[in-house]
């Protein structure tokens, strides 16, 4: 449902800026002089009048300008010119907000995580189709990225960069070599959660335990990463050589994750931008916890 709403939301908003910025052109090449020099006329009688007076006859000036449908329109749409150009820069090419929807990033990001993503550091792209404006900054191993999801690209991910083009990378269940170095796990601590599992009545919930480890990634990027203590992730050993221009992409909750496992690698022209910061988590607004993740940073 988020994401069907992120993409209607961002074509709505490019569609809305593109009437506000024809709107705003046509009233600054008409009738804007005309309302500015009725303005002026009236300034000092309008300064002398009361607040709430002052406001009233201001609009009544206005209102005679206004005389038609049509210049009523231009006029509502130039005025969110200014406000629409600073939401599209803001929103397209620097920070967005997303809503983490499921345990997939467990234990470093939580369900209903706002976290977010900025836009510029790996290089800008050009709202709705993310064709790529500018290199940016190199996209590293331990790096958190939303991306499109590779087999749906109305969907949106969030995983961490596991694998960098020209690696191989080999799992075993919890075992793992980057470019033959084996990748280090510390244990550092034991959780339980509730996860939904298949039954004979179908997807309960259950209660269960992890044991969560500190990662380090060569070069020496460290997170933490959990594993189930009753199950492990239904994938078979397997051996990746990344391509040119793609990534091998893990949840930090490896037993419980529709990663690069799944949906194999992830395209440079899907991603998104790079997760940096958690805003705050929902939960905390309804008043069930989680209310000391304001500003927290993502490892």
């Amino acid at each position: 449902m988020f994401d069907s709403l992120r993409e209607n939301f961002e074509l709505i908003l490019i569609v809305l800026f593109i009437i506000s910025a024809v709107a705003y052109a046509i009233y600054r090449a008409t009738f804007a002089r005309q309302i500015k020099a009725d303005l002026a006329a009236n300034r000092d009688q309008l300064a002398a009048l009361p607040k709430k007076l002052r406001k009233q006859n201001r609009h009544n000036l206005l209102a005679q300008q206004l005389n038609s449908p049509m210049r009523k329109f231009i006029y509502f749409f130039a005025d969110l010119f200014w406000v629409l150009l600073f939401v599209v820069v803001a929103r397209s090419f620097l920070f967005e907000p997303f809503i983490i929807p499921s345990g997939s990033m467990k234990p470093g990001l939580q369900v209903g995580d706002i976290v977010l993503v900025n836009k510029y550091e790996l290089g800008l792209r050009m709202p709705v189709s993310n064709t790529r404006l500018t290199g940016g900054k190199a996209i590293e191993r331990g790096d958190v990225l939303v991306f499109k999801y590779p087999q749906d690209t109305k969907v949106s991910y969030i995983k961490r960069v596991i694998g960098l083009p020209g690696d191989k990378v080999y799992y075993d269940n919890r075992q793992m070599t980057i470019n033959g170095q084996p990748v280090p796990l510390k244990e550092i601590g034991h959780s339980s959660d509730t996860v939904e599992v298949q039954s004979n009545q179908g997807v309960i919930q259950k209660k269960q335990n992890f044991t969560e480890y500190q990662e380090t990634l060569p070069p020496g990027k460290q997170n933490i990463i959990r594993y189930a203590n009753n199950y492990a992730a239904d994938y078979k050993p397997r051996e990746w050589l990344v391509p040119e221009g793609k990534y091998l992409m893990l949840g930090d909750n490896r037993d419980n994750s529709a990663d690069g496992r799944a949906f194999g690698y992830l395209d440079d022209s899907l991603v998104i931008g790079k997760a940096n910061r958690i805003v705050f988590n929902f939960d905390c607004l309804k008043g069930d916890g989680k209310c000391d993740r304001f500003f927290k940073p993502i490892q």
